[in-house]
């Protein structure tokens, strides 16, 4: 997957936007030598200061969302937030981090951040399931809505995991109708992107969706529903990070 242009532009206007502002705080942190510290440097007034903590909430702020959670890079957001008023050493190597991440960024080299957001918005959407869920009385048709989004969420999820392979799978068939579950889960299995065990487990929460969509609803049940946004929260876990 790759980043919307529009958005992925944002990306680096942002870091061009900070990676300025980060050369400008240093500019004006001004050399007091004493006899104890030489080359010590200081902020000239409080608002100064207000500026270099709002600074580096925003660079973690951006990096938190650009770089893997688990990456080597981690150890430049904790050494920003270590930046003092009058640490211009330490500030100039991250201003330097900063223009090496963006480059990276550009090349493509940080991870799949869109394959991140979308793993996020997917959260949010099982999330809202849950929710529909746990609002429905026991008894009634309210577990459907929660089934007909989770399986959504579900499909999409298949269709990222497809696009993702090296050639990527169509999602489309020959006759130009998008494919549905089903055979979006036997092309993922064929290449080996999960085993027949899952893949049968996958068709499982599939059949819900399609029973839910149609209007079959005495086919399944509210503890059906409980089961299959629990399987898929952490289906999404296992192939969405």
């Amino acid at each position: 997957m790759t980043l919307p242009k529009n958005l992925f532009n944002k990306y680096i206007a942002r870091f061009d936007e900070l990676i300025n502002l980060g050369e400008a705080i240093s500019k004006l942190m001004v050399l007091v030598p004493s006899y104890d510290y030489p080359n010590s440097y200081v902020l000239e007034n409080n608002a100064n200061f207000q500026t270099l903590e709002k600074w580096k909430i925003n660079c973690i702020s951006l990096l938190n969302q650009c770089l893997p959670k688990d990456g080597i890079h981690q150890e430049l957001i904790n050494k920003l937030r270590r930046i003092e008023e009058s640490d211009k050493y330490t500030l100039e190597i991250c201003i330097s981090s900063l223009k090496a991440i963006k480059e990276d960024f550009e090349q493509g080299f940080l991870g799949d951040l869109a394959l991140q957001i979308e793993s996020e918005i997917a959260a949010d959407y099982m999330g809202q399931a849950e929710q529909l869920l746990a609002e429905g009385t026991t008894g009634k048709y309210d577990h459907v809505p929660a089934a007909v989004l989770s399986g959504a969420v579900l499909e999409k999820a298949l269709r990222t995991l497809c696009d993702k392979q090296t050639p990527p799978i169509s999602t489309i068939k020959n006759n130009g109708e998008s494919k549905t579950l089903n055979p979006l889960i036997e092309d993922l299995k064929k290449a080996n992107v999960f085993n027949e065990p899952k893949a049968k487990q996958l068709k499982s929460w599939a059949d819900i969706r399609n029973k839910a969509a149609h209007g079959e609803f005495e086919e399944f049940k509210r503890d059906d529903v409980e089961l299959m946004i629990k399987g898929i929260k952490n289906f999404l876990a296992d192939y969405m990070t």
